[in-house]
């Protein structure tokens, strides 16, 4: 016979039923339940922590998408921050299988709009084509020296090998200019102005055509860009110059980046026709940015479908690159080209382009 609880004595000797185990036949019970209530709290405290971080995530992301879409970026850490908005774009995209998986329904619908929003400024920049107009063609390049610091070779070679008829440089130093002088610039160009400096806040314009109404513009910060009109044959002048407002690479600096972009020749398409080219310390979600092509330029690079294209870090930096070097053109001007170009010893790209310029 199989005896499947045995009596026991209590310390005050009644008897207790004790299982074959030498359990009582409660304990199990209550340990089971003891186990499910912990999974139970488990689960539920799973469920908020997703419920809450899917919510955070997504307004996080809608809050930037709004910041984007009207321009709302107005301390360092935004205008920092709002530089990166492809790569921001791209992680909103990730958030939306990411709730689908925690079926977050609603936060799933906010992450769509967030990315659809952004992807709304982003995608067109990737499509566009060449715009040229009936008159004289130009070719263009820009380089940003760092403190002197590019190779001059490279700059000659590549003027040379896209037949460039204006180069503007910036942060171009005394040693820079005998550099590029060695390496043969007055080869290619009969005409320049040029103001050397020590540091970032030189700048120069070189031409293969002639040359008037010259200057350096001073600029906060110290900073300042050159300026020239070019003469091109039947052509209507072309007054070029050469930017470089100072970065907003630490928050003091903010308001003097803010106080050189507004500083920026606006368009006059009623009037004479200009081209800015350089290092703009801004990208195209830059608000400040858009407010100066909104008076009546064209980004050429964006015309072009390389709106997405990268100038800036390429000296070994973390951070992830950005364009920050444009051709703002005059809209009576036509687009046919636009390239970059690595530079030894600097960390921006050079930028080059093909225009027509309005016939004279």
């Amino acid at each position: 016979m199989e005896i499947n609880a045995l009596p026991a004595r209590s310390a005050d000797g009644s008897a207790v039923l004790r299982d074959a185990s030498g359990g009582a036949p409660g304990n199990a019970d209550e340990s089971a339940a003891a186990t499910a209530a912990t999974e139970s709290r488990l689960r539920r405290g799973w469920r908020i922590g997703t419920t809450v971080t899917c919510w955070v995530l997504a307004v996080v992301f809608a809050a930037f998408a709004i910041m984007r879409l009207f321009g709302l970026e107005r301390t360092w850490y935004l205008d920092t921050l709002i530089a990166f908005t492809p790569y921001v774009a791209l992680l909103s995209l990730l958030l939306i299988p990411a709730t689908i998986l925690a079926r977050r329904w609603w936060t799933t619908g906010i992450a769509a709009a967030t990315a659809i929003a952004l992807l709304a400024v982003l995608v067109p920049r990737a499509f566009g084509g060449p715009d040229p107009g009936p008159g004289p063609r130009l070719h263009v390049l820009s380089s940003n020296m760092k403190i002197g610091a590019a190779d001059p070779a490279t700059i000659v070679a590549l003027a040379r090998l896209h037949r460039t008829d204006v180069l503007a440089l910036d942060e171009y130093t005394p040693q820079a200019q005998q550099g590029l002088a060695a390496a043969g610039i007055d080869s290619l160009f009969a005409y320049s102005a040029q103001t050397p400096r020590p540091g970032a806040t030189g700048s120069a314009i070189f031409s293969r055509y002639p040359l008037r109404d010259t200057g350096y513009r001073p600029l906060a910060g110290g900073f300042g860009q050159e300026y020239a009109t070019v003469t091109v044959p039947g052509a209507l002048p072309l007054i070029v110059e050469a930017v470089h407002p100072e970065a907003p690479a630490v928050p003091s600096t903010n308001a003097i980046w803010a106080a050189g972009l507004a500083a920026q020749p606006v368009a006059t398409p009623q009037g004479p026709v200009r081209l800015l080219i350089g290092d703009f310390n801004a990208t195209l979600d830059h608000q400040r940015l858009r407010t100066l092509i909104g008076t009546g330029y064209r980004d050429i690079a964006r015309q072009m479908g390389d709106g997405l294209d990268t100038t800036w870090p390429y000296d070994g930096r973390p951070e992830p690159p950005v364009m920050l070097d444009h051709v703002l053109a005059d809209k009576r001007i036509g687009a046919v080209w636009f390239g970059t170009a690595f530079m030894p010893g600097s960390d921006h790209k050079a930028i080059y382009a093909t225009l027509t310029l309005p016939a004279g």
